[in-house]
């Protein structure tokens, strides 16, 4: 029983098909094959129900694949304890990100962290939250930046920046002529938001309050992006809530078109997440330390005083 055969059996177990596997594994599909018949034989337990489409794992073939993850994972932590111990940062570090974190935090970054360790061999991939958390829980993906806190079990949050909310406005908004804005003072109605499934729609919908007046909106859109919201506020009629790192990008006219909030400023808690395979401690610590080194003087001064917006 040899490591590459764990490897084997586990990369059919992700793909259910063993083409597509030995793809993956980098090997032609017989050669695959025949070793995952090897380490059957040696067992003397089935692994795969072949006759399957896709292929499926037989009922002792779901204990051992567990127990084959265990290793694979012990192996690999036994590796990154020997990089630790030689102060090397070097190896395959996947990372996800929500979308609307993505385009303000990554530039700030990532160029920075490639170029410092040139070892570390960076994938990163945007999800939504809930996706995140199944890759983590699964070992799929190595950590992720996102809003929390999460409360799940078995994921560690490591907060990284609180990132205030302002509002936008559209042009000839009433509120506009306020210089701070109260949570009571937003209508419900008016609100562009992003679809489910971003966190950020759940924050918005927490600072506004609900009209008990007719909907009058002819016009219903969710958005998958702010930038897509900034464009339809700025067009139509209503408010957005935006993030700091969004309102960064704006032009200084429409920078025009935003209030903040009145006394206590509502933020969000964005962290740095691994899940329960986290083992490339050296890579994790290296990278947070990049990231916050290049945050804005204005995230750096943030505090957890301010009001935290829960995601749930």
């Amino acid at each position: 029983m040899t490591l590459t055969q764990l490897n084997y059996i586990l990369a059919v177990e992700r793909c259910r098909n063993f083409a597509q596997a030995a793809k993956e594994c980098f090997v032609t599909q017989p050669t695959l094959s025949m070793q995952i018949q090897k380490l059957e034989d040696y067992l003397q337990v089935i692994i795969f129900d072949r006759s399957k489409n896709p292929v499926e794992p037989t009922p002792m073939g779901k204990t051992v694949l567990s127990y084959a993850q265990k290793v694979m994972n012990a192996s690999n932590e036994l590796e990154e304890l020997a990089k630790s111990l030689r102060g090397e940062i070097s190896g395959e570090f996947v990372l996800g990100i929500i979308p609307t974190l993505a385009p303000y935090v990554l530039p700030l970054f990532v160029n920075e962290f490639i170029q410092k360790y040139s070892k570390v061999e960076l994938k990163v991939y945007e999800y939504q939250t809930d996706e995140i958390i199944r890759l983590l829980k699964d070992g799929k993906i190595d950590g992720a930046i996102l809003a929390t806190p999460l409360e799940e079990k078995d994921i560690v949050e490591d907060p990284l920046f609180y990132e205030p909310f302002e509002v936008f406005f559209s042009p000839m908004h009433e509120l506009l002529k306020k210089k701070t804005i109260e949570q009571k003072d937003l209508d419900l109605k008016e609100a562009w938001l992003l679809k489910e499934g971003h966190c950020m729609r759940t924050q918005a919908l927490s600072l506004c309050k609900v009209s008990k007046e007719k909907e009058d909106k002819n016009l219903f859109f969710e958005a998958g992006s702010m930038e897509t919201l900034i464009n339809m506020v700025k067009t139509s009629q209503g408010f957005t809530i935006l993030p700091k790192l969004a309102i960064d990008s704006l032009s200084d006219k429409d920078k025009k078109l935003l209030r903040e909030f009145k006394g206590k400023v509502p933020v969000r808690e964005v962290s740095f997440v691994t899940g329960p395979f986290s083992m490339k401690k050296s890579i994790e610590k290296a990278m947070i330390e990049v990231l916050l080194s290049c945050l804005p003087k204005e995230l750096k001064k943030a505090t957890a005083k301010s009001e935290i917006l829960s995601i749930h």
